[in-house]
Parts: structure tokens; sequence; C-alpha cells
């Protein structure tokens, strides 16, 4: 019985020391932290809508083209002759100057004997003239006079009256004048001169070649002056006219240079949506076929505001400050430029909200804005 109890009292106080032992180490351990949670407050820029006048500029680009530019044919043939400056690629002329020259010896030779045949015949024609029309000898004689083989035929002296022009006729007159103007046209063809000041940029043939009438020769440039053709919107031309000034720089050149626009094309462009603006440029730095970039300065513009396009909602809309709130108005865009557009339907004045925002956003409290 001694021993149930000393085994009971053991047993109790085992259980004691264990719960003597848990209290203590509980009172030891750390009581966790209370939390605040701070509530959020969103704050929101805003501008006020400044109304005014604003000419676009629009940024494009193309390749610079010289302005006049011909290929030389050959319309006669013959041995091609050695001008002054050589045929050669990158020749200068000047305007007037000799570019080819092909051999016309034998041509001029039966324009000279066309030419004697007429003469011929005039002064058959003058004793004939005397006698039916005396009054017209005068001015008929002095053509006569004056007559040069190797000058360029004079027009001849109008008939006074029907009769004396049928009379004239039926001398032949008027034929054989014809016949050598005719020949002289062609005679004309045997030198080809430069209608203006220019390069030969392309030579197909060389002298002492024969050369056939239709033969490519080569190509004639004026490097003085240059035009650009360059894609606009459909949108951007109710901006733009004609004497627009347009900037232009090039990668490859320091400088900038100004040009203006002279042409504007009619046609739109089906896949693209565009029409073609022709800009001109003169400048002896500039290349044919060289890439220009261009910023076209439109002088008409449009009387609008002009909003960072990521403040718009949905592609149409801006939020309007009303009655302490921010309601989302519809704008109509006129023009899109980089990463602005210009809009109407908004009023001097008025405040909207200036940073992008989600269309799914509740109507934001006037007080949360600065």
């Amino acid at each position: 019985m001694r021993n149930k109890l000393f085994g009971l009292a053991g047993t109790i106080g085992i259980i004691i020391l264990g719960i003597i032992i848990a209290s203590t180490f509980a009172s030891q351990k750390k009581a966790p932290p209370h939390r605040v949670h701070a509530g959020s407050t969103k704050t929101y820029k805003t501008e006020t809508v400044q109304i005014k006048e604003t000419a676009p500029v629009f940024n494009t680009g193309g390749v610079l083209q010289a302005y006049n530019k011909i290929i030389l044919f050959a319309e006669v043939s013959g041995i091609l002759h050695e001008a002054d400056t050589p045929f050669r690629g990158g020749s200068h002329f000047k305007a007037g100057q000799v570019i080819l020259k092909i051999d016309d010896r034998v041509y001029r030779n039966n324009v000279l004997a066309q030419k004697s045949s007429l003469l011929n015949q005039l002064t058959l024609f003058l004793p004939d003239l005397a006698i039916d029309y005396p009054q017209s000898v005068k001015k008929w004689q002095s053509y006569l006079d004056n007559f040069e083989l190797n000058q360029p035929l004079a027009p001849l002296p109008a008939a006074s009256h029907t009769k004396e022009k049928y009379f004239i006729a039926s001398r032949n007159i008027y034929s054989l004048y014809y016949q050598v103007k005719s020949m002289e046209e062609t005679l004309a063809k045997y030198t080809i001169r430069a209608p203006y000041k220019g390069i030969v940029t392309e030579a197909d043939i060389t002298a002492g070649s024969l050369v056939r009438a239709g033969q490519k020769l080569g190509e004639f440039t004026n490097v003085s002056a240059y035009e650009i053709a360059m894609p606009v919107n459909l949108s951007h031309l109710p901006f733009l006219k004609i004497g627009d000034r347009v900037i232009l720089t090039s990668e490859d050149l320091p400088e900038t240079f100004i040009g203006k626009i002279h042409r504007i094309n009619e046609k739109i462009d089906r896949g693209t949506q565009t029409v073609q603006v022709f800009i001109s440029v003169s400048s002896p730095k500039l290349k044919d076929g060289m890439y220009m970039n261009a910023s076209i300065e439109a002088s008409r513009g449009a009387v609008c505001a002009t909003v960072p396009e990521k403040w718009l909602v949905n592609g149409n809309g801006l939020y309007i400050l009303q009655d302490s709130s921010f309601v989302l108005r519809p704008v109509q865009i006129i023009l899109s430029q980089k990463d602005n557009v210009m809009v109407h339907g908004l009023k001097q004045g008025e405040i909207i909200l200036a940073q992008e925002v989600n269309a799914t956003e509740p109507v934001v409290p006037a007080d949360k804005m600065h």
C-alpha cells in the first residue's frame, strides 16, 4: 500500500514539474507584432485645355531624282565624230554646247541640192509674177536677193490675196520650200546639243562607232535641280498646299537643305491609301538616287487642342472635370502626329485628366488630383 502511495505521488510530481517547465518556456516566447494596414491614396495629374491654331509637321522620306533627265537616242544614221568634250560618263556640258556630232556631209549636200532647186524655181517664177502681180514683185525680189544656200530658209513672203497664193502654188514654190524645211530639220538631228547645263550620267557609244537611227546613245542629267516623290496620308492633304516649306536631311551629309512642295498628285495608291507629294530642291551637293528625310511644315493649321495620344481612353475619349468628378467625353481626332493627337470636342480652359488611365477605372474624385 505504501509503495502505491509513493508511486502516485511521484506521478503527480512529474506532472506538476512538466506544467512548471511549460509555463516557463511560454513566458519566454515573444508576442507577434501588431500590423497596421495603411490605406492607399492615388493622385492624378491634370491639365488646362488650350485651344489654338496648330500647323502640323509631317515627317516622311524618299529617293532624290534629277528633275531634268533625258535618255539620248539617235534619229539619224552615221559615224559618230569626237566633239570638243568627249562623250563620257561624268563629262559636263553647258546649255547649247554640242554633246554628240554625227557625220552629216552626205545629207548636207542633199539639202544644198534641194535648196538650189528652190532657188532656180524662184528665179524662173519672178518674171511671171511681174506680169500678173506687179505689186508683189518687190517683196519677192528682196527674198531672192537674201537667199543663202548655207543659211536656214527664211519664211516665204505672204501672198497679198487668194489669187496670188494660187499663182505661187501653181509654180510649185510651196512644195519645194517645205521639202527643204523638212530636210533642214533632219539635218539638225545630226548634231545633238545640251538642252541645259548638265552632266553625262551614262554613255553607251564612243567616237568612231556607227550610229543607227533609234539607237540609245546615253543619258544626260541636270545636276542642279532635283525632286522627291514622297507618300503622304490622305488625312494630311487638307493641311498641305503647293509652296509649303520642307526641311530635308540625309544621313550621309551634315547639311540641312530647304525645299518646297511644287506638285501634289491626285491619284491614290490603293495599297497604302497615300498620295504622292513632289518636293523640289536645288544644291550642287545633292546626288541623284540619294535617300532624303523630309519634314514638311504645313502652312495650313486647325483650331483645336493637342494632347498626348496615351491620354485617350478607348482611342477616342478624354476625362473632363465636371462637378468635382471626371467624366469621360468623346472627342474627334483630326490628326495623329508621333505621340500627340489634334482633337476637336474640348473647350478652352477645361480641365482634363493628364495621364494614361485604364478605361475600366471608376470616375475619379476631384479631391484626389493635383
